[in-house]
């Protein structure tokens, strides 16, 4: 995403986050328990239905670059639900995410490959 403007142009310089960090929102953090409830580990689905529409659920952190190169970590969003939540077959059959591969990252930012963790499955 960052190689590309909101207009749709190739941005000549992509400046993304080394890592993000998601922290619940002091609107939901002490809403659940933390332990699995009567066995079913799969009752939070009903338990997310329950949340009020609109509700903030995480504060999002950005670390602009590894640790050990000075990198600062900043709010750079809130996560806000938009209406209420509710349960749907092909939200939950057919709705997947591909996420970006730290791999990709590094060709950009060379300089972040000895701070990064390798995989243990792929040796990267």
């Amino acid at each position: 995403m960052a190689a590309y403007g909101e207009n749709g142009q190739k941005i000549d310089k992509e400046v993304f986050p080394f890592s993000l960090r998601f922290s619940p929102h002091s609107d939901v953090h002490t809403l659940f328990p933390k332990e699995i409830q009567d066995g079913d580990a799969m009752k939070y689905v009903s338990q997310l239905e329950s949340l009020a529409a609109d509700l903030n659920l995480y504060n999002v952190y950005g670390m602009d670059q590894p640790k050990e190169m000075g990198g600062k970590e900043i709010l750079i969003g809130t996560l806000q639900l938009d209406g209420q939540m509710t349960k749907s077959k092909w939200g939950d059959e057919q709705l997947f995410f591909r996420h970006q591969l730290m791999s990709d990252d590094l060709k950009t930012k060379g300089e972040w490959e000895k701070y990064t963790p390798k995989c243990p499955f792929f040796g990267k």
